[in-house]
This record gives C-alpha cells, structure tokens and sequence, in this order.
C-alpha cells in the first residue's frame, strides 16, 4: 500500500517539528550557558585584578617567592597577577587595517595575492647599517 500524499506531508512535518524543538533548544542552552561562561569571565578577569593589586601593595613587605611557599600557591601564577595589575588596561581587541588582512574588492580582483617583489613602483633604497638602525632595514613607509 503506498502511503497518501497527506500522510507524507503530516510525517514531514512531524519529523520537522521534532528537529526543530530540539534546535530550538540546543540554541537556548547554548546561549544561556555562553552568557554564564562572560559572567565568570568577568568576575574572574575582577578576581586575577584585586589579586594584582593586592600582590603589588605588599611587594615591599612579602616578595613572590616566600608569598608562594606559604600559600602553596606557585609563583608563575602570583607573578602573572601581580604583572597583570601593573599592566594598562587595553581598549579592546587590535584591529588590522583592510590592507593587511588581503580582503579583495570583489570579482575583478586576483584570487592570489600578488608578492611584494611584483607590484609596480621602485623598490626602497637599503640604509646601511651604520645609520643606527642595529642592522634593521628602514624603508619609507608603503601607501
């Protein structure tokens, strides 16, 4: 007996509703425990800083390596906290301008890049090492 047209679209979309409250709930869970994870983060980033702050204060009555046998906890850890709390605070991820991510400008541009030594113009002079560069090359900056 072959099943009915109607029969077929009812098992489809019993089988769509099923996928789709499974869907449904794996992207809420996934997006309820991704909002606890940057709740910890944070209240953890503010820990590792009062941790700082703290190691820095009583660096001038307990130095890093009596502070870690005495707590038992290692120094690596005490010292990353105490140079973090030294540290400025950054503003955010780095951003990298559109010319040295390589993004092409849309069907006409070249699938590959092309290298240095092939694009157009003169090449930068080389500054010799007696300039006071420590043998580093400095060349005029490129447009």
């Amino acid at each position: 007996m072959v099943t009915s047209e109607d029969e077929i679209a009812r098992r489809i979309s019993e089988r769509d509703s099923a996928r789709s409250a499974r869907r449904a709930q794996a992207a809420t869970t996934v997006g309820e425990l991704a909002r606890r994870h940057d709740e910890l983060a944070t209240q953890l980033a503010e820990l590792e800083h009062q941790l700082g702050e703290v190691l820095t204060a009583a660096g001038d009555v307990i130095d890093v390596p009596e502070l870690a046998h005495v707590t038992d906890i290692p120094a690596a850890d005490l010292t990353r906290w105490r140079e973090q709390a030294t540290k400025p605070a950054r503003s955010g991820k780095g951003k990298r301008s559109s010319a040295r991510r390589n993004i092409t400008s849309g069907k006409d541009s070249p699938a590959v890049a092309e290298p240095p030594a092939a694009r157009t113009g003169s090449p930068a002079p080389a500054v010799p090492a007696s300039t006071g560069t420590a043998g580093v090359a400095v060349g005029p900056a490129s447009s």
